[in-house]
């Protein structure tokens, strides 16, 4: 337990350090460079036991994190493919016995379930409290005994969308936050357009802190991880966008404050940041030039877009789409995706040497005692020693067989005198197959073998005039009539906190939003349904908080009268209502954006046991017809409108867990009656049912398709599905507690 001490002792020794010199506790390590302190690092081993402290017939696509004794990796379940579900291990670091294990189901995702889990996890320093996001993005805090503290549904109260790709950020802690970000698809003017946004979570209570939409546009999902640097007195995140452009933003407030676009494709990479230069590379299209990838280093002290006078020096050709680069004193070291390692000179941008490795890689390097540690997707793992000529080959281990390798996708992590490296299961994954974790060095772990991190210097309250007024909880959920609190926090212009500052100091008002808000900033719901937002004046300078209020069970709307799809639906900019038959309806209208496939989310995560109704018709357009359907407590049943089938989805992607009923014909232009029902059952699993019939016709006392199933989701968000390939419509929707 030494090591777990002396990490404590760190943390709790004001202004001395936040991590360790043994710690790990995030996925680019103590300083989110790639880098670690730590000296006589192994320069030789083998899978079959030669320098291997210990092993476990488990990895995946997560790089582990560590934490005292402690080493945390999120993975997937291996049982079936069926009962698949995320879980984050903990594991005593020194002898890699697991100390306890908890399981997450996935919802509401297209993301398959061999690219799940691919996030790391990221450990609180301070608490040791360890915050996992899933690949259905899904934010979860547990306690370092493993119990869940809290957590925050982002499909359901956001509208988050995670896509076939699986690529997902992972999280960091920086002081009171969880920053992260990921595509989302909301409600309301400022959010209800699908994007990439950025989030700070409050690493406490899960409450956001404030939202970031830095973006103009989204071409693709990304996993570019961001760092925190001071610049000129300001504490910036420096992070790559969906949009193909970096992204430089306040720590405290989200505000935008520099851009670098540099790309019309998705930025995967994370940057590096030293004497306020950014150093930033990917591996797509430029913008600028035909040629391929780029390597660049910009000054982070301007403002707006980066001008060619901010750019350092650039060199374009060489393709790190996956990987993150790494430095020391003199080169920058990055891999492409063909798996050739390049060293650049940090000062011009010159490339120093090239060394093939492979001929497919995703991971990113680690340096570590003057190596490079790095595993590439043919199975194999390196230690380099590079010098100013090249890369000398320390090791080099296949790990798996030449006819089946066990891919590396995940980076490398640096503890106690040892290398941590997970491996992915050889070939198409299938039931029982999980990879390997092995951890690389002395059967017993050293102590005291790096430089413990400096903490961040605790700035003093700024002086400057109030810029930008802070009002927490920025997103609130609530039952009609209920009170919510809100407080205000100042800041300059630079995102510096001023200070505290009571309600009574500021105008409040509503936009949007039924109920009241006194001038003790406690707003209180009203007895209906409603969203909008709380807004705070403190002299000339506003801000603002989102509120939705959803009524209680049970629900009939018939959708007659209504302007706009109601504002507490997520995605409710992607319904209309309209006019058929002479009766109002809600139509989601075709579209071809990322949004397409639309989940109109309308209740609140923690609902159970209930069922939903709704009419529903299709059309075709364009010879192709959308399909529709209802969701209930995270589960969807869909009538299919090419595919001419209906079918119950736990996880979407996952065709395993997906009931099936096919030759289920239904007419476009023509209404039908769905309903879903989902019972929880003591033994922990779900009961699920659905039925389809055309509505002029009386209900079928049978239902159409169940689904018992045994990892059951207890609880979640009622709503309304649509892929809108064509206009799909419904009317007469009705939520009610199980009868």
């Amino acid at each position: 337990m030494r090591t777990r001490l002396l990490s404590l002792i760190l943390v709790a020794t004001a202004g001395l350090a936040v991590v360790g010199g043994n710690d790990w506790p995030e996925w680019r390590g103590p300083s989110r460079d790639g880098s670690s302190t730590e000296t006589n690092l192994p320069e030789r081993w083998s899978p079959t036991g030669e320098n291997v402290a210990w092993s476990k017939p488990f990895g995946g696509r997560s790089t582990p994190v560590v934490f005292g004794n402690r080493l945390y990796l999120q993975t997937i379940t291996t049982q079936s493919i069926a009962t698949t579900q995320e879980r984050l291990i903990a594991m005593d670091a020194d002898t890699g016995a697991v100390v306890w294990e908890r399981r997450v189901n996935d919802f509401h995702s297209d993301v398959r379930y061999d690219r799940a889990a691919w996030a790391s996890p990221a450990v609180d320093t301070a608490t040791g409290n360890i915050y996992m996001f899933t690949g259905a993005a899904e934010l979860v805090a547990f306690a370092p005994d493993g119990r869940r503290l809290w957590d925050r549904s982002l499909p359901e109260e956001y509208g988050a969308i995670t896509t076939h790709g699986g690529r997902t950020t992972s999280p960091i802690i920086e002081g009171d936050k969880v920053i992260l970000n990921t595509l989302i698809q909301n409600w309301g003017p400022d959010l209800g357009r699908p994007g990439n946004r950025y989030f700070a979570f409050d690493k406490r209570t899960g409450q956001t802190i404030w939202v970031s939409s830095p973006q103009a546009r989204h071409w693709d999902t990304n996993y570019s991880t961001p760092i925190v640097v001071d610049v000129n007195g300001s504490r910036l995140i420096i992070v790559g966008g969906t949009d193909g452009v970096f992204h430089a933003l306040q720590l405290n407030t989200g505000k935008p404050v520099w851009n670098y676009e540099v790309s019309k494709r998705a930025i995967l990479n994370s940057v590096l940041f030293r004497d306020n230069i950014v150093y930033v590379t990917h591996g797509e299209e430029n913008i600028d030039t035909t040629e391929m990838g780029m390597i660049a280093a910009i000054d982070a002290t301007g403002s707006g877009p980066v001008t060619p006078a901010g750019i350092k020096w650039v060199t374009h050709g060489f393709l790190p789409s996956y990987a993150s680069p790494v430095m020391d004193a003199t080169r920058l070291y990055t891999m492409d995706n063909s798996a050739i390692m390049g060293a650049f000179d940090l000062k011009t941008g010159k490339e120093v040497w090239t060394k093939r490795l492979g001929i497919s890689s995703k991971a990113s390097p680690i340096l570590a005692d003057g190596k490079l540690y790095v595993g590439t997707e043919s199975g194999k793992f390196y230690i380099l020693r590079p010098t100013a000529n090249g890369a000398d080959t320390l090791d080099e281990d296949l790990i798996g067989t030449a006819a089946n390798p066990e891919p590396i996708v995940a980076s490398a992590a640096v503890s106690g005198g040892r290398i941590f490296v997970t491996t992915m299961a050889p070939g198409e994954p299938v039931a029982g197959s999980a990879g390997h974790l092995y951890a690389i060095g002395p059967k017993t772990a050293t102590r005291n073998a790096g430089k413990p991190v400096p903490a961040p210097p605790t700035p003093a309250a700024s002086t400057a005039p109030v810029a930008q007024v802070q009002v927490f909880p920025y997103e609130a959920l609530l039952n009609p009539g209920a009170k919510q609190p809100f407080t205000l926090r100042l800041y300059d212009a630079k995102g510096n906190f001023i200070r505290n500052a009571p309600a009574s100091e500021a105008q409040w008002t509503l936009d949007l939003l039924g109920g009241t808000v006194g001038a003790d900033g406690v707003f209180v719901a009203p007895a209906t349904g409603s969203a909008g937002f709380v807004k705070a004046t403190v002299g000339d300078v506003a801000g603002q908080a989102r509120v939705r209020v959803v009524p209680p069970l049970p629900w009939t709307f018939d959708f007659e009268g209504l302007k706009a799809a109601p504002m507490w639906w997520t995605s409710n900019l992607k319904g209309v209502p309209n006019t058929i038959d002479g009766s109002g309806v809600i139509v989601r209208p075709r579209d071809d954006t990322v949004g397409r496939r639309t989940r109109f989310f309308m209740g609140r995560p923690d609902w159970s046991n209930y069922t939903v109704e709704a009419d529903v018709r299709g059309t075709e357009m364009r010879r192709q017809r959308g399909d529709i359907g209802l969701i209930n407590q995270r589960y969807a049943l869909v009538l299919f409108g090419n595919g001419q089938h209906l079918e119950i989805h736990p996880w979407q992607a996952v065709e395993q867990m997906t009931v099936r009923v096919d030759k289920v014909a239904w007419d476009v232009n023509t209404w039908y009656r769905m309903k879903l029902r989902v019972e929880n059952r003591p033994d922990g699993s779900a009961h699920v049912q659905g039925k389809v019939w055309k509505r002029d016709q009386p209900e079928p006392a049978a239902w159409m398709i169940e689904k018992v199933d045994r990892i059951g989701h207890m609880n979640g968000a009622p709503g309304i599905y649509a892929d809108g390939i064509s206009d799909v419509m419904f009317d007469n929707l009705k939520v009610y507690k199980n009868q």
